[in-house]
């Protein structure tokens, strides 16, 4: 009875696990990972992103989250109307005492085709790999009592009951489409740009088996869409944004916007001196949490913080984000007229 009560709550977390994929509050800075379309969209050459989100401290061991991906563009010459984007992602999550996680490896690629000069459409693929594992090397079993305590040097003979799964095959694909004002055509008070997505992860549904459980994974649906709205005349911006998943039984949808403010603008003549802004925002997972966000853009770099304030009924503390992103060459270039793309 009690080695099933132990069970209980592990097994639990595992479904919970299985049936939703890992998450960022920040998606506009986690676009690879939703989305293969958005392999080598980036305002730039290069892009390197690295996220890491820690929640539900307060109801268990925290649940921790790492990514890293980068990618870029080939074919750039401004006068070729189709690029190619290719890409390299990796993700790993972490539960709980037991460790319990999703590691994944994922390669990317992606055609852009340019339409004509404000819209692009691009089509991505992914292909890679993923593995749940579990450790119980920090679980206790009824019979490491020895009728006075807990004696961990007695052996548990629970030995390989959490094997943790083989490496399977994972593969994704996504659309964008992307909208950006010419820059024959705009000054930098007179910004806007706009982008939309759909994307189905896991189109293999592959098989996942660790302990008693055994069944396919979820295919993943996923819709998203944001938007940057500069304000005539002011240095400040609005950028609106949504994201909607739905995996099996379980689904989310997160919207809100940021407001965007110049904090320096960039040397019309020389350009040594690169522009720079922050950006504040409020979002709502709905029936879930209120996520403030923070985001800080300095030369290369895009700084974002965000804490998902808990409203549903699980309480908690909620759970906090950070995210940096580097591109090359530098992206803030709009004192000089560039489009804020949206990639």
């Amino acid at each position: 009875m009690s080695k099933k009560i132990i069970l209980i709550p592990i097994l639990f977390l595992a479904l919970i696990s299985f049936s939703q994929d890992i998450h960022f509050s920040q998606f506009m800075n986690s676009s690879f990972l939703y989305n293969p379309g958005n392999t080598g969209l980036v305002n730039g050459e290069h892009r390197i992103l690295l996220n890491y989100r820690n929640q539900w401290s307060s109801v268990a061991d925290p649940y921790s989250t790492y990514s890293f991906t980068y990618d870029t563009k080939l074919f750039k010459k401004a006068t070729n109307n189709a690029k190619m984007g290719i890409g390299l992602g990796a993700y790993k999550d972490v539960a709980g005492d037991t460790e319990f996680g999703t590691t994944s490896i994922l390669f990317s690629s992606s055609a852009m085709l340019k339409l004509d000069n404000f819209h692009t459409l691009s089509v991505g693929l992914q292909g890679g790999i993923m593995q749940n594992s579990i450790n119980s090397s920090n679980l206790r079993w009824v019979n490491q009592y020895d009728g006075d305590g807990y004696d961990a040097a007695i052996p548990s003979g629970e030995n390989g009951t959490f094997d943790s799964t083989p490496f399977v095959g994972d593969f994704n694909a996504g659309v964008v489409w992307n909208y950006g004002t010419s820059e024959a055509t705009i000054t930098s008070n007179d910004l806007f740009s706009a982008q939309a997505g759909i994307s189905v992860n896991h189109l293999s549904r592959q098989r996942i088996k660790i302990t008693n459980y055994d069944e396919k994974i979820y295919n993943k649906f996923t819709a998203h869409g944001k938007s940057f709205i500069g304000i005539k005349n002011t240095g400040y911006a609005v950028i609106p944004g949504f994201l909607w998943q739905k995996q099996g039984p379980s689904s989310e949808l997160i919207l809100g916007t940021y407001m965007r403010t110049k904090l320096k603008n960039e040397s019309r003549y020389t350009g040594i001196f690169k522009e720079s802004a922050i950006s504040f925002g409020l979002f709502y997972r709905l029936g879930d949490a209120i996520i403030p966000k923070l985001g800080l853009e300095i030369f290369n770099f895009n700084l974002g913080l965000s804490y998902d304030v808990t409203t549903s009924g699980l309480g908690g503390t909620g759970g906090y984000e950070i995210s940096l992103q580097y591109i090359v060459p530098n992206p803030q270039r709009y004192g000089k007229g560039t489009s804020p793309k949206m990639y």
